[in-house]
C-alpha cells in the first residue's frame, strides 16, 4: 500500500467542514488543529502535523459522497425515521416553518450536515395547521413516525413554554406584591397593624389624634378594644384598660398580651370601648 496518498503537501488547503473539538476529517484520516473555532466549513492550510484555519467558506457538500438523510428540524437537531442528531450548517437568518421537510447529508465521521429543504408532500400543512389549532394528528392519513415524534415534541414545547411563562409572571406578580407589602409595612398603619399581629390581636381602624398620637381600635379574643399610642415609637399612652399606671411601659406589640392576661384572671376594665 502507497502510504504517501494519506499525506498532505506542506501549504496545501483543504475545505472541510468543522465541528467542535481540535480535529477535522474527511473520507481518509483525522487532521489535528492547534485551537478550536467556530462550527462552520473552513479553508485548512496543512502545517506539520496540524491544520490552520485560514477562514470559512461556503459548503461543498456536492464535492462529497456522502449518504443522504431525510426528516424534520426541531431546535436544531434532525429527526427522521432512522435518525435523530444535531444538525450543522442551518441558516443562521431564518427560521424554517415548523414541520418543513428537509435533507441532509452524513459526514465520515457520523455529524449531520444541513442540505437544504424539501418539497412537502401535503401532510406536513396538515399537521402544521393541526399544531397552530391544537388538534391531534390522529385522523391525519399518512404521518411518518418522524413526522409524529416531531409534532409531540413541538406540542409538548408549547406546553412547557405557556408553564414557564405562567410561572414567572406568578413569581413577577409575588414579587410586586412583597414589595408593595413591604412599603406599607413603612407606614403608620402598616406598622400599627404588623405590631398588633405579633400577638395575634387584628387591627380594626385608627385614627390620627394630634400631633404624634393615634387612636387604635383593635380586636383580641372576639373584644373590641381602644389604645391611644405615640405614632413615632408606638408606645402606649393610653392603654384603655386599667393597667395601675403602667401604660407607657407597653408598646402595641406588648399591649395585647396584657390584656389576655387580664382577661383570663378575671381583672380587665375597661375604659376605652371601640
Amino acid at each position: 500500500m502507497d502510504y504517501t496518498q494519506f499525506l498532505q503537501k506542506a501549504g496545501e488547503t483543504l475545505t472541510l467542514p468543522y465541528f467542535g473539538g481540535k480535529s477535522v476529517c474527511d473520507d481518509r484520516q483525522t487532521y489535528r488543529l492547534r485551537a478550536t473555532i467556530q462550527p462552520g466549513w473552513y479553508r485548512f492550510r496543512k502545517s506539520g502535523r496540524y491544520l490552520i484555519a485560514e477562514g470559512p467558506t461556503a459548503a461543498e457538500l456536492e464535492a462529497w459522497k456522502l449518504p443522504r438523510l431525510c426528516g424534520y428540524v426541531i431546535k436544531g437537531r434532525l429527526i427522521g425515521d432512522d435518525v435523530q442528531g444535531r444538525l450543522f450548517g442551518l441558516p443562521a437568518d431564518e427560521e424554517l416553518p415548523k414541520f418543513t421537510p428537509v435533507s441532509a447529508r452524513q459526514w465520515f465521521d457520523g455529524h449531520l450536515l444541513y442540505a437544504g429543504p424539501e418539497f412537502e408532500s401535503g401532510v406536513e400543512a396538515k399537521v402544521r395547521e393541526a399544531f397552530e389549532e391544537e388538534r391531534t394528528i390522529d385522523g391525519i392519513q399518512t404521518v411518518t413516525p418522524a413526522l409524529a415524534h416531531v409534532f409531540l415534541l413541538e406540542s409538548t414545547q408549547r406546553e412547557l413554554a405557556r408553564e414557564a411563562e405562567r410561572r414567572a409572571r406568578e413569581q413577577t406578580e409575588r414579587a410586586q406584591q412583597a414589595a408593595e407589602l413591604a412599603r406599607w409595612q413603612e407606614t403608620l398603619e402598616g406598622r400599627i397593624s404588623l405590631a398588633l399581629s405579633h400577638t395575634g390581636a387584628e387591627l380594626l381602624n385608627w385614627r390620627r389624634s394630634g400631633q404624634r398620637q393615634a387612636v387604635v381600635r383593635y380586636r383580641l379574643s372576639g373584644r373590641r378594644l381602644e389604645c391611644v399610642i405615640d405614632t413615632e415609637s408606638l408606645q402606649i399612652l393610653d392603654a384603655g384598660i386599667c393597667l395601675s399606671g403602667a401604660d407607657e411601659e407597653l408598646n402595641l406589640s406588648s399591649l395585647p398580651s396584657a390584656v389576655r392576661e387580664a382577661v383570663e384572671s378575671g381583672q380587665l376594665h375597661v375604659f376605652r370601648h371601640a
